[in-house]
């Protein structure tokens, strides 16, 4: 580069004189400097000079220059003493501030930005002092910031999620455009975020949007705006400051409510085709009909989540409904009586309202659903919650519908069963015990108590004089009175004891767990009962009246079935001999009378 020398006017500046070369330029300088009437600068305060700093003629030729400003490609033409056409545009508009400058570059960067500054200086010439800051990395930076921001925000905003930050305070300090849960920017910033939990669950154990740590993929029940309980993923990280000191947190978080929503229905689909698959399984495997309808309503119960599960069926002599099996507890375990629609009464069409139903009481929840069998309701599959679980779903009401037309061929065939055993192990005339039904659930009896060492009584009962009864008035009024003493011994014993006809006119009952004093009491209550024998009776000489025989068991004399039958009996005779209408104690085993 040439270096020329600097010139400096040795008179004062008149503002309204053209300067030396104006004409020829055709340009017109801006005014001096205010109060400068000479300046002068030499090689050594340019060299020093910290920026690129250069003396240009009012043509835009180099006076002078420092290495910072030849040294910088893209300030001066190659080859000539002259800089760019770009900074030679602001020599017109010399002022004392700075003015940012796009100029070509050659090599992998195309252009170069400088802040220039160029100050006129009091010369004949019009010399102007530029002085140039490279901004090229700076407004690069800058730029890059600003489009990555942009990018990063438009690709928020394309997928559905929201980016926001957190202050030092626990509030919304930053939230995309697109808001979250329904509200907008504008309502979040400043909002806790503890505000947006769902009041009905309780509050996570690490609240993402303050996390101290970071997390990622996070669910988090929120309310939205419109009062829908919605579901976020979350994912964020912490923002510590000096002395590792929480200042804040952000992250970016979905709304992913039906994603989950589509699971649970999914998995919930799943497990009712397991639950379908394991009734199924169960109707191959058991081969008891009790045992099938019991290990089914176990699992109806486990699989759809119950407090319990009860299978009922349909008396077909009564209308009535009666358990078949039960598993669970509800109140004294079983489903209370006042919860059980008319659809089970017997009244009504069956397939009038097929579909299952839902019944509350006290915040317990019932679905029931009816099981039809060839056009015949034979029962119901009820299952029941408590209030500390949910209510039922449409999809459980579509469940216990299939379960309910799965059980109704069990149930069928169970009553089937029950009626054959029925005619096998019965009286037909009493629905009683028949002897033998009676001899081997009396040995069933007898095993159990020697191993949970239980006493218990047999009382055998006869009637006096009812050979009278047929022979004079006939066997109706002799089925009648067969009938009569039925009812007497059902009304007067519980569900755990033993009823049967042994004989023509002969009955035993097993009384569960009873002792001596016990025994005797009830023989005297069938006594009390059988007053009403009398009427009929065949005539006044021949009363129809109840002897019977007490034998106590102790488990302790290991006394088989048949033995204790015969002491019943012989305690019986005694009670005919002695006083007819009466009872007699039959003597411990071993000892003879």
């Amino acid at each position: 580069m040439q270096d020329r020398s600097l010139e400096a006017s040795s008179q004062p500046t008149d503002s309204s004189v053209e300067r030396a070369g104006d004409k020829a330029s055709g340009k017109r300088l801006s005014p001096t400097l205010t109060g400068l009437d000479r300046i002068e600068l030499d090689r050594a305060a340019l060299d020093h000079f910290p920026a690129a700093v250069a003396v240009v003629d009012a043509d835009g030729g180099l006076v002078a220059a420092n290495p910072a400003f030849s040294g910088i490609a893209g300030l001066c033409v190659p080859g000539e003493d002259r800089i760019v056409p770009e900074l030679d545009a602001s020599l017109n508009e010399a002022v004392a501030q700075e003015r940012r400058v796009l100029c070509g570059v050659p090599g992998p960067i195309d252009t170069a930005i400088f802040d220039v500054m160029a100050l006129p200086l009091a010369t004949p010439s019009g010399q102007v002092l530029l002085i140039a800051n490279e901004a090229t990395v700076e407004i690069n930076m800058r730029n890059a910031l600003i489009e990555s921001r942009a990018r990063y925000m438009d690709i928020v905003a394309l997928s559905g999620e929201s980016a926001w930050e957190i202050g030092a305070d626990g509030r919304f300090t930053f939230v995309t455009v697109n808001g979250l849960v329904g509200y907008s920017p504008r309502q979040l910033i400043g909002m806790n975020p503890t505000d947006l939990l769902d009041p009905t669950r309780a509050p996570p154990a690490v609240m993402p949007f303050t996390t101290p740590v970071a997390l990622s993929g996070a669910e988090i029940w929120l309310k939205h705006a419109e009062g829908a309980i919605v579901c976020y993923e979350i994912s964020a990280v912490p923002l510590y400051g000096s002395g590792d000191q929480w200042c804040g947190a952000r992250g970016i978080c979905r709304d992913v409510s039906e994603d989950r929503r589509n699971r649970a229905f999914l998995a919930e689909h799943r497990n009712n085709e397991r639950l379908l698959a394991r009734i199924t399984e169960i109707f191959r495997q058991e081969r008891e009909p009790n045992d099938m309808l019991l290990a089914a309503a176990e699992a109806c119960a486990h699989g759809m989540s119950a407090s319990g599960c009860e299978i009922v069926g349909v008396v077909a002599r009564t209308g009535k409904v009666k358990s078949l099996a039960m598993v669970g507890a509800c109140g004294e375990g079983s489903t209370p009586d006042p919860w059980l629609p008319p659809s089970l009464s017997g009244e009504g069409d069956p397939l009038a309202n097929p579909d299952a139903e839902i019944l509350t009481k006290d915040d317990w929840s019932l679905l029931m659903a009816q099981t039809i069998y060839r056009g015949r309701r034979i029962g119901a599959l009820l299952l029941w919650r408590d209030p500390t679980q949910p209510a039922w779903t449409p999809l459980d009401e579509q469940l216990i519908t299939s379960l309910a037309g799965q059980l109704a061929t069990a149930m069928d065939e169970r009553a089937e069963y029950v009626r054959l055993k029925n005619d096998a192990h019965t009286d037909p005339l009493t629905s009683l015990l028949n002897r033998r039904a009676f001899d081997d659930e009396l040995q069933r009896r007898l095993r159990r108590l020697a191993h949970d060492r239980h006493r218990g009584a047999l009382l055998y009962l006869d009637l006096n004089n009812f050979k009278a009864v047929n022979d004079i008035r006939g066997h109706a009024t002799g089925d009648e009175a067969l009938r009569h003493v039925c009812d007497i011994l059902r009304g007067n014993t519980r569900g755990t004891d033993i009823l049967a006809r042994v004989g023509g006119d002969e009955f035993v009952v097993w009384l569960e767990n009873v002792d001596e004093d016990q025994a005797i009491k009830r023989a005297k209550t069938f006594l009390a009962a059988a007053a009403p024998l009398l009427a009929y009776s065949g005539s006044p000489d021949h009363p129809l009246q109840l002897s019977i025989g007490v034998a106590c068991h102790d488990p302790q004399f290991e006394e088989s079935a048949p033995a204790l039958l015969q002491r019943a009996d012989a305690a019986m005779y005694r009670a005919k001999q002695t006083r007819k209408g009466g009872f007699s104690l039959a003597l411990p085993p071993g000892v003879k009378g």
